[in-house]
């Protein structure tokens, strides 16, 4: 039987919204304001996921991790809000390639 790996990938504005919405419905501490300049995986946690903001205004820098199944749901939300269609039986995961972060959905 045939199977499709599909990618979506994000800019750095559209994860800062997901991330922002994400904190903001979970109710959690506020994502500091700024610009994604930086994503990576965690070299100590190969199970998270670090971005790295920069507020120009302030000209200050704050590094924020998360676990990649946080991300992922801040991903799919961002999704449904964007009217992205995202089958519930497929697998999903975060992946990233070159600093760029991809939902990959997996049927």
């Amino acid at each position: 039987m045939p199977k499709e790996d599909r990618r979506i990938i994000f800019s750095r504005d559209e994860v800062y919204n997901a991330l922002y919405t994400m904190h903001d419905q979970k109710q959690i501490q506020k994502l500091p304001v700024g610009q994604i300049i930086t994503a990576g995986m965690s070299p100590e946690n190969e199970d998270k996921i670090f971005f790295v903001l920069e507020n120009q205004a302030e000209q200050t820098h704050a590094k924020v991790e998360h676990d990649l199944g946080f991300v992922a749901a801040a991903l799919m939300l961002f999704c449904k809000g964007s009217g992205i269609p995202l089958p519930k039986s497929a697998k999903k995961s975060v992946m990233l390639q070159e600093g760029t972060v991809i939902l990959r959905v997996q049927m």
